[in-house]
């Protein structure tokens, strides 16, 4: 079956389709837990990649270098002693990467959360919180995990068992050096939190703020203050930015019309799509597809 731009990637898509490497290159595509250096993303990937869903989760750790990723409506940037979490079907782009990147990029099967994390909020804070900053000798000791990862790359039980205990050790001490840059769990954010989640799994079919006051069982008001407080924007501003944003993975498949991609996303008036398209954007769809087939093509 031809793949469309649309569809959630696997890794092994992500490779063929932005990288230019070979299955040698990596040769851990069928274990649930997956490790490569991330130099290898730096030479063979050609940034920028349009915003596409994985259907993997997967963490990055920056030992040197870095440089942009999108995820979701955000734009992240990322240095030396960063870690980045990306959950499986949120929306990311790599925007750029500098030649001198070094660090490690971790794959992880959604069938392994709960063996991982065992604390459901650090999951929650990971996903909707995803770019964390660690010290120096901090990193050195995630980079040593990830050096043993590298080493049980086996395909016998044992392998993969100190696999899965590496890692569950590594996201603890990531929790661990990051303890002081949470939000602080309080109502709002816990709110805020629920929010997200809610949006993600609703946006291509409810995009009224009473839609989610009501799923949390609280005022508009109170899901405005708690979602103001803690990001500085709206919910209103979210919900926008986020039915935008899946549109442009929409839009990427060219056989679409537009008009199709706004009722996909239950717009009854593509008309509206479009002015929402160009206020989020100050592009039209038209406009946006053709920058995008033009970049993709040089």
């Amino acid at each position: 079956m031809r793949y469309k731009h649309s569809d959630p990637l696997s890794h092994q898509k992500f490779v063929a389709h932005y990288m230019d490497a070979t299955a040698v290159t990596f040769e851990f595509y069928d274990r649930q837990i997956q490790i490569y250096p991330l130099s290898a993303a730096a030479s063979l990937l050609k940034p920028p990649t349009p915003l596409f869903r994985a259907e993997y989760n997967f963490l990055l750790l920056f030992r040197t270098g870095g440089g942009q990723q999108q995820v979701d409506n955000d734009v992240v940037d990322l240095a030396p002693n960063d870690v980045l979490f990306i959950r499986d079907g949120h929306l990311n782009a790599i925007k750029s990467i500098e030649p001198a990147t070094e660090g490690y990029f971790i794959h992880i099967d959604s069938l392994l959360l709960p063996h991982i994390f065992a604390d459901g909020a650090l999951l929650h804070r990971l996903t909707f919180y995803p770019k964390h900053s660690v010290s120096g000798a901090e990193m050195e000791w995630l980079c040593k995990c990830c050096e043993l990862l590298l080493s049980q790359t086996g395909g016998n039980a044992s392998a993969h068992e100190i696999q899965l205990a590496l890692l569950k050790a590594l996201v603890l001490k990531l929790a661990a050096a990051t303890a002081t840059t949470w939000h602080k769990p309080d109502r709002q954010w816990e709110i805020t939190t629920l929010f997200k989640e809610l949006l993600y799994a609703h946006v291509g079919q409810a995009r009224d703020v009473k839609f989610y006051a009501d799923a949390l069982a609280v005022s508009e008001n109170y899901l405005n203050r708690c979602v103001n407080h803690t990001t500085n924007r709206p919910p209103k501003q979210h919900i926008h930015e986020l039915v935008i944003a899946h549109s442009k993975v929409l839009l990427q498949d060219g056989s679409k019309a537009i008009a199709q991609v706004a009722f996909a996303l239950n717009f009854s008036d593509p008309s509206y799509f479009g002015r929402l398209f160009k206020q989020v954007t100050t592009q039209t769809p038209t406009q946006y597809r053709a920058a995008l087939t033009q970049g993709l093509s040089e």
